[in-house]
């Protein structure tokens, strides 16, 4: 049996699998958390949730009295490995705790390389303690994790040869997911579009260019937009999604929500026949730093393929997993999109077949096959419940 803590604030979604993955039957398991990832949490857990025990942020509390309430907890408890899931502010104070716990095994998630390495010049205080923060984190931590295996070498390739990197994806596959009737049976293609609508991850011009092109085909598609708005950009597409629904009903938003809950996510990903990435491929995510993604950073949309096993449609230039390649499209345009939707209508074997292969490929990451690809990370041997 061993003592794991497992650290998340806002990546809730890719938190869940590294908890189930910990979770063999003998680990005993702390989750310390923020309160709006401890409420979707509940969601996702269930009455699962009670065998793990809670230390959650009050809103009242600062970051920094929850750090050191952390170290208190991990010393209290003879915590024997800390998984820190998402570090996103205040790096300094996490190295300062790692540091503080020498004999407690410390794995830190990677979302985005490149700004642990790259630093570009500004007049800018914070900027300077953020990167200073960031690269004390990675000089502190011996091992590190990524969610998508393509951004394994770009890690490895940044450091010293005897620091390991392992690849715990941002979603397990538990099982078929609720299906839903065929587009042939429907009469339409459901279409949705996962995640926070913020212009530094997804080219939403995309979409809107699809919907005219299906429009004037006559080709019945319904797209959903799953998630809430991020800044100005997020607000500026939302004004679009008004004035479409004011003549059209094939799009579906969110407008009033600062996240949308895991049930109605899950419901919504369940009625879809195909996931749309629209994303875009080089980005700034912090502090002037250019991340690519599929290299230095990736897209959380992978991950709601692989839960629930969905064909997925992708920019042509995202890089993309090898044993996910066979049940995605890959596009340049929105044209080259509209007539694979217009191939899925008119050839029903051509979806089921495609469909299957998604179902295949979200096999390759069952709990079993994802512990066995990462056996220097789990603890004890895996007990699935």
């Amino acid at each position: 049996m061993a003592q794991v803590a497992i650290f998340e604030t806002e990546h809730f979604e890719g938190a869940y699998p590294v908890i189930r993955l910990f979770d063999n039957g003998e680990n005993q398991i702390t989750i310390f958390s923020y309160q709006q990832s401890y409420r979707q949490f509940q969601y996702l857990f269930k009455d699962d949730a009670r065998r793990f025990k809670w230390v959650v942020k009050d809103d009242n509390e600062s970051k920094y009295h929850f750090i050191y309430r952390m170290y208190k907890e991990v010393r209290r408890n003879n915590i024997q490995l800390l998984y820190l899931n998402t570090i996103s502010n205040n790096h300094i104070f996490y190295v300062l705790m790692i540091r503080l716990l020498p004999k407690v095994r410390s794995v830190v998630t990677l979302h985005d390389i490149n700004g642990y390495f790259h630093f570009k010049f500004a007049f800018s205080l914070r900027r300077w303690v953020r990167y200073t923060g960031k690269r004390s984190l990675v000089r502190a931590v011996k091992e590190f994790n990524v969610v998508a295996a393509t951004m394994v070498p770009y890690l490895q390739g940044k450091l010293p040869s005897w620091k390991k990197v392992y690849n715990v994806p941002g979603a397990v596959f538990e099982g078929m997911p609720a299906t839903c009737p065929s587009p042939v049976e429907t009469g339409k293609i459901n279409i949705v579009v996962p995640g926070t609508i913020d212009g530094r991850r997804r080219n939403y011009e995309t979409v809107f260019e699809l919907l005219q092109q299906c429009n004037e085909a006559g080709l019945p598609v319904s797209i959903t937009l799953l998630g809430s708005h991020y800044g100005a950009y997020g607000e500026m597409i939302l004004e679009r999604c008004r004035a479409y629904a004011a003549s059209h009903s094939n799009l579906s938003f969110y407008q009033n929500s600062p996240v949308v809950d895991q049930p109605e996510f899950d419901r919504v990903m369940n009625n879809a026949h195909v996931v749309f990435t629209p994303s875009v491929i080089d980005t700034i995510i912090f502090d002037g730093i250019t991340e690519t993604y599929g290299l230095s950073i990736s897209s959380g949309n992978l991950f709601d393929v692989i839960k629930h096993a969905k064909p997925f449609i992708i920019p042509d230039a995202l890089r993309m997993p090898d044993n996910m390649e066979s049940s995605c499209f890959h596009y340049k345009t929105a044209a080259d999109i509209f007539l694979f939707l217009k191939r899925i209508l008119n050839e029903p074997s051509f979806y089921n077949e495609l469909s299957q292969k998604a179902l295949n490929n979200s096999r390759e990451y069952t709990i079993p096959k994802v512990r066995e690809r990462n056996a220097g990370l789990f603890l004890t041997e895996a007990k699935s419940r």
